[in-house]
């Protein structure tokens, strides 16, 4: 029998609480709490993978402060059409140009966008940070789908790829293939192999 295993996730986000721990409900052994705070946010415009270098910099941080096996995890959507954009200012541009200035933007344009998850995880056996990170391709909507559905801004313009409606509107779907599912599926399995 396989020792049980515990972790926190720093996250203030209810919906992505919720989306790792169904990820990781694949692993009996595996037990996730929330940490229920927002990561704290070093950004670097000028860094090479800015969601990378947030989520690690934010897991050190965390750890630093609990010291406790954590995760923290930055994701964000990228618009083929715009290079790198709006990438680790997802959620400000939604505040900024809610979905009527999104769609705007694409008009026209390339429509091809994928979202991009990484959870940075450090517990107190390793001194390493470690990094997993999970996307899925699609494109945007040409319209806000499902605005009374209770999901993530993005979900409601999102079409994943295979599919032919947004994320709103295919949430049980999203929950076997999300952005997030797969980062945190691949960090159960390094903490299985850690525990053997």
């Amino acid at each position: 029998m396989q020792k049980k295993i515990t972790l926190s996730f720093l996250t203030g986000n209810l919906h992505k609480f919720i989306e790792a721990k169904e990820a990781l409900a694949v692993f009996p052994n595996i037990q996730i709490t929330q940490i229920n705070e927002e990561k704290p946010e070093v950004k670097n415009d000028d860094a090479e993978d800015p969601i990378l270098d947030i989520a690690k910099a934010a897991a050190e941080i965390a750890f630093q402060k609990y010291k406790v096996p954590v995760a923290v995890e930055d994701a964000g959507i990228f618009l083929e059409a715009y290079p790198g954009f709006p990438g680790l200012n997802t959620k400000w541009i939604m505040k900024k140009l809610d979905y009527e200035g999104i769609l705007r933007l694409l008009k026209g344009k390339n429509r091809n966008a994928c979202f991009r998850s990484v959870v940075a995880y450090r517990d107190p056996l390793d001194s390493e940070t470690r990094i997993f990170e999970g996307r899925i391709e699609g494109r945007i909507s040409t319209e806000v789908i499902g605005r009374n559905v209770d999901c993530m801004d993005y979900d409601r313009i999102f079409i994943p790829n295979g599919e032919s409606h947004t994320f709103s509107l295919i949430m049980e779907n999203k929950k076997k293939m999300s952005h997030r599912k797969i980062a945190f599926e691949k960090l159960g399995r390094f903490l299985l192999e850690k525990s053997d």
